[in-house]
């Protein structure tokens, strides 16, 4: 049980309603995250900003939802972990690569793998990756400003799974429904 309250948008705080509003827009219910974080306004917001700037990186929808599962995976978010296996096989990542990326096991797809190692890296190391980890995922045919939108992504992804594991939060049905390949 969470100490947190799980909000909608009569209970939400001023300025909350609005963001939920447009969660709801994005998704087509409120994400349990946004419920809680929907505490503190400015936080939603943040989540909710960041999402969409990361939405318009240079990576493509199934590398994007690879870096937040990859990330999800490393930090123990159980709820991002199962919203980001449906979106990504919403986006176009295969069951073999989202079994093998739950695993952090090699991915069958070698510029994805790089992408996955190069993320995994940035995680465990904080950042302090080497020069040569840099460039295996430029030479695998990322770009310079891939680097640091992946920044971005991991960014992200802790944000929102910090806030999932204060909040105690459960994956929504919706996200189970779509990990289980159901569908939204």
């Amino acid at each position: 049980m969470s100490i947190f309250t799980k909000h909608t948008d009569k209970t939400a705080p001023k300025g909350a309603a609005e963001v939920l509003a447009k969660v709801m827009e994005r998704y087509g219910f409120i994400p349990n995250l946004a419920a809680y974080v929907a505490e503190a306004p400015q936080a939603l917001d943040a989540v909710m900003a960041l999402s969409s700037s990361f939405d318009k990186t240079a990576f493509a929808p199934k590398e994007q939802q690879l870096i937040l599962l990859i990330v999800s995976v490393m930090n123990g978010c159980d709820y991002c972990r199962t919203a980001h296996t449906g979106m990504g096989r919403m986006a176009g990542l295969d069951d073999a690569t989202v079994k093998a990326a739950l695993r952090l096991e090699r991915l069958p797809d070698d510029k994805l793998n790089a992408l996955m190692d190069f993320t995994s890296s940035m995680v465990k190391e904080k950042g302090f990756v080497s020069d040569d980890k840099v460039l295996a995922f430029l030479n695998a045919g990322y770009t310079k400003g891939q680097v640091f939108e992946l920044v971005m992504g991991i960014a992200l992804k802790t944000l929102s799974n910090y806030c999932n594991h204060l909040a105690k939060a459960k994956p929504n049905p919706e996200f189970v429904a779509m990990a289980e390949g159901r569908g939204m």
